[in-house]
């Protein structure tokens, strides 16, 4: 995706406001959908859809529907990247209710760059679907543990997508689309919820064979293992972790399960490439002793939120 601040158009021209309703503006945008107060979904002059960015810009633009390109109000143009599968008219539409939806349930910002991002990611699906090709999400289980309220926001766009005409997608697009707002909600790249929540499924797996056992989804100690892993895989990124006081039991009376979460914590800090704090280790650790001292049998299960 593409960041254009806009700083040669401002030298280039002087400063120019929103046309007023029923003018005609100079060369700039046309808004489509005002996402917030300070950000509004548009089309550039070649049709593409673009995000506009800065202060005041959204609440302005509920009273015009053009934005100059000049605008000194303007700090940044999103731009999703050239798309080899074009996107229906009514999916920037669609999507940018996501992010309106998002704002009022979550009572937080949601980053508007996910606006271009997901039309493109959901054009590509669009046209899967169509194709008649599978859409798999291996991650769904932990994407159900790790971001219910991503989860149900976005099987609301899927129902929204159909609405407008669009083809049923799988219940595992909106796994994807959840990791999309989460990256959004935490102002950084898809790629890094994407990145930890393949990690903590790899590992749920690594315990699931090394233990034998279930960890079915739904199954509270599945739901539980993936939090703690979730917040091993956090503790590592922002570089600090928990003290843990009782470490030292921990390792005197469940050895074996602090040498496997030791194993754990090297896999994690190989990947992330930084160091995996003890004291947090010794929190899994518990985890793991917990499962293997009820031998291996299947603790009760929780109703499942997969529609």
């Amino acid at each position: 995706m593409s960041r254009d601040h806009q700083s040669e158009a401002r030298q280039a021209r002087p400063p120019r406001g929103i046309a007023g309703p029923g003018e005609e503006g100079p060369a700039g945008y046309r808004v489509i959908q005002v996402l917030n107060n300070n950000a509004v979904l548009a089309r550039d002059g070649n049709g593409r859809a673009v995000v506009l960015q800065g202060r005041g810009l959204g609440y302005r633009s509920r009273q015009s529907r053009w934005v100059a390109a000049g605008d000194p109000a303007i700090e940044a143009v999103y731009v999703a990247e050239p798309a080899a599968v074009p996107a229906p008219d009514w999916l920037p539409g669609v999507v940018a209710r996501l992010v309106q939806r998002a704002e009022a349930a979550l009572g937080e910002p949601v980053d508007p760059h996910i606006v271009p991002a997901l039309v493109d990611h959901l054009a590509f699906a669009l046209h899967r679907v169509q194709q008649g090709l599978p859409l798999e999400n291996p991650f769904l289980d932990e994407i159900e543990v790790l971001f219910p309220e991503e989860l149900l926001l976005a099987r609301q766009l899927l129902a929204d997508v159909a609405g407008a005409g669009g083809p049923v997608l799988p219940p595992a697009e909106a796994g994807f689309v959840a990791l999309h707002l989460r990256a959004a909600r935490a102002g950084v790249p898809v790629k890094q919820p994407a990145r930890d929540t393949a990690l903590v499924h790899e590992l749920v797996e690594w315990v699931r064979r090394r233990l034998q056992v279930p960890l079915r989804p739904g199954n509270l100690d599945h739901a539980r293992l993936v939090a703690h892993l979730r917040y091993l895989v956090d503790a590592v990124a922002r570089g600090g972790g928990t003290p843990n006081p009782l470490l030292p039991r921990i390792r005197e009376e469940f050895p074996q399960a602090m040498a496997l979460a030791e194993e754990m914590g090297a896999e994690i800090a190989r990947r992330l490439g930084k160091p995996v704090p003890e004291d947090d280790l010794g929190y899994v650790a518990l985890h793991l002793a917990k499962l293997m001292l009820e031998g291996r049998s299947p603790e009760g299960t929780v109703p499942s939120r997969r529609e």
